[in-house]
């Protein structure tokens, strides 16, 4: 989903984050902290409020 989200592709991003349960979202906010670069978090979390 990252990449997906940094290849320029926002709304599949969108999607994608809206299929997710709400344990796998967590799951995913936890691996966005954990694995990307800080730069990018503040975009990427903007995208899943």
């Amino acid at each position: 989903m990252v990449e997906t989200y940094l290849n320029g592709n926002i709304t599949v991003f969108g999607e994608l984050y809206r299929e997710l349960c709400k344990e796998a979202r967590k799951d995913f906010i936890d691996y966005l902290f954990g694995e990307v670069e800080p730069i990018y978090w503040r975009e990427i979390l903007k995208m899943t409020v």
